[in-house]
């Protein structure tokens, strides 16, 4: 069993899977746009205040999306590096007119008492595999996992990279403009199977169907869309430019928002 401060992994997976879609921006893409920004945010949780810098842009080879973070603490006034991770996703199409980014790679590592737990993921495509690599300072937790795609209506993100893998299929806009709409996708854990041992209700597999979908407007004037996913709900919050604002967790009592 792996012994990992609470606070740090769920810090973790929040930020890795929630706050790689934020930027300084913000701005939604159109359909087939590639999102580059770099940004410094707030975390907040019952445990005190983090840094988060987030960068997202365009590979060397200019055929891709990579979203990076890092996460810091500032005890003492000394930040001090929690996390880093990246992911990275190219974009294509399903079918003729939907376009989506195709999820490909990431890389995870988490210090807990100075030991390192990092995890990295690829995609074959050609076998429809995700393979997982795991390298701790525990045996069990360290080694090769190939897990089968699951079957969905073609919509897979990286949940670090959600935000902006919605926002290109034009969905955010969509459903902004119309004041409704809900589109199902798989989404693929990055930090898999550090997340797994930190929340209930979670199935020890890398992918997990989920719902977003249109839930409103708060009193602020900020467009609120839910995810629905493992028996849990996170609320992303947008602007009437569509520009992304905030991130709720309700049952973990979280909050994100630009410095």
């Amino acid at each position: 069993m792996i012994h990992i401060n609470k606070r740090f992994l769920l810090l973790s997976m929040l930020v890795f899977n929630l706050l790689a879609s934020s930027c300084s921006s913000t701005s939604v893409p159109k359909p087939g746009a590639l999102p580059e920004y770099s940004v410094s945010m707030n975390l907040e949780d019952k445990s005190g205040s983090f840094l988060v810098k987030r960068s997202s842009g365009l590979t060397k080879s200019k055929k891709s999306l990579y979203s990076k973070y890092e996460v810091f603490s500032e005890a003492s006034g000394e930040a001090k590096v929690l996390e880093q991770a990246v992911v990275m996703a190219t974009p294509g199409y399903v079918g003729k007119n939907l376009p989506v980014l195709r999820p490909f790679q990431s890389r995870y590592k988490v210090w807990f008492d100075g030991k390192l737990y990092q995890t990295e993921t690829k995609i074959d495509v050609k076998n429809r595999t995700l393979r997982v690599a795991m390298e701790s300072p525990e045996k069990q937790w360290s080694g090769r996992k190939d897990f089968i795609f699951p079957g969905g209506n073609g919509i897979f993100c990286y949940f670090s990279q959600l935000v902006e893998c919605i926002s290109f299929t034009g969905f955010i806009k969509k459903a902004i403009s119309q004041k409704k709409g809900k589109t199902e996708l798989t989404v693929i854990w990055d930090g898999y199977p550090y997340i797994q041992e930190q929340y209930l209700n979670l199935k020890n597999e890398p992918f997990a169907p989920a719902v977003i979908e249109y839930d409103g407007s708060t009193k602020e004037g900020d467009h609120r869309f839910s995810l629905n996913i493992s028996g849990s709900v996170i609320f992303y919050l947008f602007n009437e430019n569509y520009e992304y604002a905030k991130i709720f967790w309700p049952a973990q009592g979280y909050s994100l928002y630009h410095r």
